[in-house]
């Protein structure tokens, strides 16, 4: 079997991929990245990597910066933008700079013509497209380096977005292989709502992910380079998903994974438990109490045929 060198978590918001990619990024042979697509922006604002030191200051992402920087005849310090990673859209810490309103409508027009090209074959709509194959070019650089110094034979990146998890398998799929990570609709929604969405805006956009995501996932990626993964399997029994997801990539699964915190990791972006100082691993059900008898009618008659098809009761 080939092992493969890019493992890719597609999955909607708050599903648990930044538990996921910590978790395969502490095999001795994985090196966990995080939301890579948002690498521009961290280097622009100077983040703070999950190692605790700013990016533009930490030993790996200095070092990748460098490499790629005199690969592709830019000063990416100066220029982090210049760095085309892709179409981004970042939601908690964001550039306001860079992500204007035009920015935006750009990233709608460009997604959506990708989408209709994945969706339809539409050869004539590759030029408009070729800046996301120039993203998965720069994206595979960063990958390249980040193996080259850390010495890890597969990277993992959690940056969720379908279109690129099957724009890069379309492109390398020998080395690709697609997790698509899902979580009980309900508990996406509750989640949402803590964060003050509203339930028609976080059913849809959880919904959206999927409904599309699934149908080009089966048009373009062989499904023997494609697992399911469910958050609550990975929460209630995580020893024996992993050995599931390890065999799927073709590692060997090392009981060290489990300790998550045991090895350093260089995660750019992520939701905060990438900065925790714990390995615990333990899944949240409280939407189950969360969410009133009127949120679950509600979800009900917008998503819960589609939830059943992901496998929810």
């Amino acid at each position: 079997m080939i092992v493969p060198k890019y493992i890719y978590i597609c999955s909607a918001g708050h599903s648990g991929s930044t538990l996921l990619d910590l978790l395969l990024g502490s095999h001795s042979s994985i090196a966990s990245l995080g939301e890579i697509s948002q690498l521009s922006k961290n280097i622009a604002l100077n983040t703070l990597c999950s190692c605790g030191r700013p990016i533009q200051s930490c030993s790996l992402w200095s070092e990748v910066v460098r490499r790629v920087g005199a690969e592709i005849g830019v000063d990416i310090l100066s220029h982090p933008y210049d760095l085309r990673m892709g179409f981004p859209r970042a939601s908690t810490v964001i550039d306001r700079s860079h992500q204007t309103t035009l920015y935006l409508a750009h990233r709608e027009l460009i997604l959506g013509l990708l989408y209709v090209q994945l969706s339809t074959g539409a050869e004539f709509l590759k030029h408009a497209t070729r800046s996301t194959v120039l993203a998965i070019d720069n994206n595979v650089r960063v990958f390249e380096a980040v193996r080259d110094i850390t010495g890890a034979s597969a990277i993992v990146d959690s940056s969720k977005s379908y279109l690129k998890a099957i724009s890069l398998y379309r492109r390398h799929p020998d080395r690709v292989r697609i997790l698509l990570l899902t979580r009980d609709g309900r508990a996406v929604l509750s989640s949402n709502l803590k964060r003050g969405q509203s339930r028609t805006t976080a059913i849809k956009i959880w919904k959206h992910q999927y409904t599309r995501a699934l149908p080009l996932l089966r048009r373009h990626v062989s499904a023997e380079h494609v697992l399911q993964v469910s958050y609550e399997s990975l929460t209630a029994d995580p020893r024996s998903t992993l050995r599931n997801i390890c065999d799927f990539v073709g590692f060997a699964f090392e009981e060290g994974m489990l300790n998550f915190r045991s090895k350093p990791h260089h995660v750019a972006n992520g939701n905060r438990m990438r900065m925790s100082d714990s390995s615990e691993i333990v899944g949240d059900n409280s939407w189950q109490s969360r969410l009133t008898t009127d949120d679950l009618r509600y979800f009900e008659r917008k998503a819960g045929s589609f939830n059943r098809i992901l496998g929810y009761t």
